[in-house]
């Protein structure tokens, strides 16, 4: 048995109502987004960054639409061939800018919000892009537009969630140049050979399908391993660091007496405001942890009223360490990566 004889009638008739048209092209891609939103158990991704990350592949998808058109004029290319060389490398460039973008500022802490803004940008892609084809394909099978909204849709949303976890992973080990190039490459792999199986869309659609949950799940569990594991290493440092400051007791330890050292290249004010950012980064970030374990209870932390005046000289001590300084605390500064994410969260929650 062909799996084209598994395929209900109604799918296979010309035109449909358009609802029904609408749902099989928009709904997959929204409801795994919300499936994905709804798994993360700690919240690390405001709504409103998700409705961010939708309009940004939204502008990607239009942005792919021009740059598309423009190449295949020029180059001439037949339709299969661009779509499987050409196509993915500019689709998943346009489509990974923002994320890069966002990990690069720091706003994404961990695989998991990476792989769900990276989703979310793909969904965003994906929404413009069909309905674009449902305004000019015209009286078609509705089998087609299950085949765009289970298997393509998905597969722009996977892509760019690849090209996410990919770049957060790596964001901390490598540089920001070759992780990019490295990563838009990979996405792009994966949506090439997706079109070139297009010649078979069912099975295509399927393999998307079966596939990319199992991806989603993979990565969730991973991410949720390592930012426990991170909450619970992260938080005893941080308390300890805390308590050797407020004690008097850090000038006995390696840190104390790495921070003595810097007075022969610093001011001794400079060195003090370097000892009064460490201790407001520790207290932030044991502010930060709670909120996530809270959160992961489905609880909200109460307003602090004194967090934005915190934030504010945490703000001012950088400005006034200055980028040397900075630089030549960051053997004893841990606020790197996810870290110096917490700040964003805390940004967030203010």
């Amino acid at each position: 048995m062909h799996l084209n004889d598994l395929i209900p009638s109604w799918l296979l008739a010309p035109g449909g109502h358009l609802s029904l048209r609408v749902t099989l092209a928009l709904l997959p891609v929204l409801a795994f987004l919300a499936a994905l939103v709804g798994l993360d158990s700690f919240r690390l991704v405001r709504k409103s960054r998700v409705v961010l990350a939708l309009l940004a592949g939204a502008a990607g998808a239009l942005l792919s639409y021009v740059v598309n058109s423009a190449v295949l004029e020029l180059t001439g290319l037949p339709t299969v061939t661009f779509a499987v060389l050409v196509a993915p490398l500019v689709e998943e460039s346009f489509k990974g800018f923002w994320v890069a973008w966002q990990i690069k500022r720091r706003q994404v802490g961990f695989l998991i919000d990476g792989a769900i803004l990276g989703f979310a940008t793909g969904a965003g892609f994906a929404i413009v892009e069909n309905i674009y084809y449902l305004q000019n394909l015209g009286e078609v099978p509705l089998l087609v537009w299950a085949i765009r909204g289970f298997g393509t849709a998905l597969m722009h949303g996977g892509t760019t969630a690849i090209l996410a976890v990919y770049l957060r992973g790596r964001a901390d080990r490598s540089q920001a140049g070759p992780a990019w190039v490295a990563a838009v490459m990979l996405a792009a792999l994966v949506h090439a050979a997706f079109n070139r199986f297009m010649t078979e869309p069912l099975l295509a659609t399927l393999a998307m399908m079966v596939v990319l949950p199992v991806l989603m799940v993979l990565v969730y569990r991973h991410g949720e391993k390592g930012l426990r594991a991170w909450l619970g290493r992260g938080f005893d440092r941080d308390r300890e660091l805390l308590a050797l400051i407020s004690e008097g007791q850090v000038h006995s330890t390696p840190l104390g007496k790495y921070l003595f050292s810097l007075r022969e290249h610093f001011r001794p004010d400079t060195v003090a405001d370097m000892l009064c950012m460490l201790r407001l980064q520790a207290e932030l970030s044991i502010r930060a942890k709670g909120v996530l374990m809270l959160r992961e209870q489905g609880l909200e932390p109460a307003a602090d009223p004194q967090l934005a005046g915190k934030l504010d000289e945490l703000r001012w001590l950088e400005a006034s360490i200055g980028p040397t300084g900075r630089l030549a605390m960051r053997p004893i500064c841990h606020w790197r990566g996810a870290d110096r994410w917490q700040q964003h969260l805390l940004e967030e929650a203010d």
